[in-house]
């Protein structure tokens, strides 16, 4: 059985939120609104006069912590006790991933306002689950994409340059992932991943090679559009078809691991997952070429590709033995997978990458 899931309607423009409520307003009439205290700030005043002037109730919720189970279940109950008949969340991927398992365990629609490019959160159809201290613990694959997104382009142009190449490096790592899993007798689910996750890609390296370009403008409003719709819609497209076999994620695979060392708590989901990949090409023995292509990418968008950049600065070597033994893939995620996985491969992969990426900044300080 093949499942694609995608919102009723997916809307990216300048100011949007001053019209959010005559969108919001064919859902339901009385909301619970959940937001990170920034992402409120901003948001908030054009957003709730918005909702004013259609005549619909709200409860504000300023979210904290991580999307574990915990807050899941008490933004859940407080939805049953407000009698509240829509679910709203406003902010990053955390805010996002909660509110949208909200929705399902509520049977409530749910409204996702992304206030930054950093993932796919706002569209996908699953939520990452943490537990108190940041670290992964499951995925919760989701009946439903939310039923509508509101995407002020406004608003996410002006967050700090790290959120949206976080984004573009978690959506880049989307095609790499799922290529090597690609055979003959690959099912249409993979197939349509791919061609997506490969439209992302196209344009997200297009973008990326024309950083910086003298003479060339690279904030035009289209090609804003273009990237952010790109983290959005295509990754969360991507994330959102399902065909119920589970496939091996290298990049995020190392991005949990990542997780459990307390050193990488300042860093964001791309910025851990993209990392992964250079992991992944080393297991791939991808040539040198390839290898450093990706690194100058990579330090073309001030992502890590070191693991001090994650924050992993003393008892290295430990580090890198605990996040190799927390990637525990089964035979059957590895099945057509076109090169070799072991706990101690992928060790020697961190180590590679990282003294990869450690030259790489060496020789451009020098230049």
């Amino acid at each position: 059985m093949i499942k694609i899931k995608a919102p009723e309607a997916y809307i990216n423009e300048e100011n949007i939120l001053r019209e959010g409520g005559k969108y919001i307003s064919k859902l339901g009439n009385h909301a619970l609104i959940i937001g990170g205290k920034r992402a409120l700030d901003i948001a908030e005043e054009d957003f709730l006069k918005s909702l004013s002037d259609e005549k619909i109730k709200y409860e504000v919720e300023t979210f904290q912590g991580y999307c574990t189970l915990a807050n899941i279940d008490k933004y859940a109950d407080l939805a049953n006790e407000l009698g509240v008949d829509l679910i709203i969340g406003v902010g990053g991927g955390r805010v996002l991933d909660t509110v949208k398992a909200v929705g399902e365990k509520t049977n409530l629609p749910v409204v996702t306002v992304p206030t930054i490019a950093a993932t796919c959160a706002a569209w996908s159809a699953l939520s990452v689950i943490y537990d108190d201290k940041g670290e992964h613990t499951d995925y919760w694959l989701l009946k439903n994409s939310p039923k509508l997104i509101l995407a002020d382009i406004n608003i996410i142009s002006k967050a700090p340059a790290r959120y949206l190449n976080a984004g573009i490096g978690d959506t880049i790592v989307k095609w790499y992932e799922a290529a090597p899993h690609l055979t003959n007798s690959s099912d249409l689910t993979l197939r349509i991943g791919l061609q997506t996750s490969k439209l992302a890609l196209n344009i997200l390296e297009n973008y990326v090679d024309k950083l910086g370009t003298e003479g060339e403008d690279n904030n035009t409003e289209n090609q804003y559009k273009d990237v952010i719709d790109s983290i959005i819609i295509l990754a969360g497209l991507v994330g959102s078809i399902n065909g119920g076999k589970h496939r091996a994620a290298i990049g995020h695979a190392v991005h949990n691991g990542l997780t459990y060392i307390p050193d990488t708590k300042g860093t964001l989901h791309g910025e851990k997952v993209i990392f992964g990949l250079i992991v992944q090409f080393i297991l791939e023995g991808k040539s040198e070429r390839e290898i450093d292509g990706l690194v100058n990418l990579l330090n073309k968008l001030e992502l890590p590709v070191t693991l001090a950049q994650l924050g992993i600065k003393d008892n290295v070597d430990d580090k890198i033995q605990s996040i190799a033994n927390s990637i525990n893939f089964n035979s059957d995620e590895l099945d057509n997978l076109n090169f070799k996985v072991s706990g101690d491969l992928i060790r020697k992969a961190i180590i590679r990458a990282n003294e990869i990426g450690t030259n790489s900044l060496k020789l451009q300080a020098i230049i």
